[in-house]
């Protein structure tokens, strides 16, 4: 097996068991366990527990990159993006609610341990400056109101889905509904008087 595949089975691995463990039980040597592989062969790919935990975030940056929810039209506004956004959000409670428990479980933990701390501040500055691009261009395109403060309103928004992640073991219809208000209340908040909808 190739080194990149060996690297991304072992990131893999070590998702699974933060999502069933959580981080205070995750033990790299259960990673080596499930692979097959001793110790000193995890310690090659990922030379420290961190290293592993750095490989689990860049596994979520890279999934979390895709949008599930993304329609293929070129003509796509920001208010479609803002409304892409909420429904992979439900999308991804649906299909893969272990990914909220595992960037829960990044954020608190990251409240008590500097390292954990780094690594997920690297997760929420790209989902920030994603969300900042898209009120950006939704404000050059006359869709979101023009006194926006930006940056706080994309970190208010983060502040809101990251609320809904926390109440996927609610029942999927409840889910959905907190979802839709939540959405329904953002495009009130956000969107200009006179935008075209």
């Amino acid at each position: 097996m190739r080194q990149r595949d060996r690297k991304s089975e072992l990131v893999e691995i070590a998702y699974r068991l933060i999502a069933q463990n959580g981080l205070e039980g995750f033990r790299i040597r259960q990673v080596a366990l499930q692979a097959g592989i001793d110790n000193g062969t995890l310690h090659y790919h990922f030379p420290t527990k961190e290293a592993l935990i750095l490989g689990v975030v860049d596994y979520l940056m890279e999934d979390l990159r895709k949008n599930r929810a993304v329609c293929q039209d070129a003509e796509q506004t920001a208010l479609d993006e803002l409304r892409s956004e909420f429904e992979d959000i439900r999308l991804r409670l649906h299909r893969t609610p272990e990914q909220f428990v595992v960037l829960s479980d990044l954020a608190v933990r990251s409240w008590r341990d500097p390292v954990v701390a780094k690594i997920f501040k690297k997760l929420d500055d790209g989902w920030h400056a994603h969300l900042v691009a898209m009120l950006e261009r939704g404000i050059q395109q006359g869709i979101f109101r023009n006194d926006l403060n930006v940056p706080l309103c994309a970190r208010a928004m983060m502040v809101a889905l990251r609320g809904i992640g926390y109440q996927s073991r609610l029942p999927r219809r409840k889910v959905d509904e907190l979802l839709s208000e939540l959405a329904a209340q953002t495009e009130r908040w956000i969107t200009a008087e006179d935008a075209p909808q």
